[in-house]
């Protein structure tokens, strides 16, 4: 059974809760910057008018996310540079240069996002959760528009295998990404630490079953999109 030591107070709870959202209200800054790359490399005026609402989603949320922090916290800014680098390395080699490695980013990268708020929001009081999982994960129809453009640009073995290449840099960077965080901050382990308590486990173990179930939406992804096989360990 875990101690009761390592029950974390109403103090460190708000503390991490603050701390989470600035890094996701941080996400989104970089979040609306690839959207951008949507309009930039769209194949058709049309297409380009559909990539500006996807800008729009992306700075509703970062605008809802930004009022909770700075309802939270007096320097906001400092906080969202304590975790900036972390989401810099992901964005700054996210595949933007083109609509294939775009198409591919909102498909497959940027979903990654919406499976870590799923992932999270059961330990975050109730209206932060709302907000997290409306701001990260409500992306649904995004995402099937993403990958409907992605499946159009399938056409052959090589789009195959490009698109499944990006898919796990995408994957591994993301991965990678969330480890370095998690040794530069504690802010998941306390806020899974009472739910740790609860279940006789450790507040590792609840942040190794986050990733877990990022690299089970992932897969559930790309399984969809042909690029994997279901019997693939």
């Amino acid at each position: 059974m875990t101690d009761t030591t390592d029950v974390p107070t109403p103090q460190d709870v708000e503390a991490a809760t603050t701390e989470l959202l600035a890094a996701l209200t941080y996400g989104q800054l970089r979040a609306i910057e690839a959207a951008a790359h949507l309009i930039a490399v769209a194949p058709d005026a049309g297409t380009a008018v559909v990539a500006a609402e996807v800008v729009g989603h992306e700075l509703d949320a970062y605008r809802a996310l930004l009022a909770e922090l700075e309802d939270r916290s007096s320097s906001p800014a400092a906080l969202m540079d304590g975790i900036k680098s972390h989401f810099d390395a992901y964005f700054d080699r996210a595949p933007l240069g083109d609509w294939f490695g775009t198409s591919v980013f909102f498909a497959l990268g940027l979903p990654i996002a919406a499976d870590f708020a799923q992932a999270i929001a059961p330990v975050l009081d109730r209206p932060t959760a709302e907000l997290v999982t409306d701001a990260i994960g409500g992306r649904e129809e995004q995402e099937a528009t993403a990958v409907g453009q992605l499946k159009a640009q399938l056409v052959d073995d090589e789009a195959v295998e490009r698109a499944r290449r990006l898919a796990g840099d995408l994957l591994g960077r993301a991965l990678t990404s969330y480890q370095e965080a998690m040794g530069s901050t504690d802010a998941l382990k306390v806020l899974f630490a009472g739910a740790a308590a609860n279940e006789g486990t450790s507040a590792e173990s609840q942040v190794k079953r986050l990733a877990i179930e990022v690299l089970t939406g992932h897969r559930r992804r790309t399984v969809a999109l042909g690029l994997e096989d279901l019997d693939e360990g």
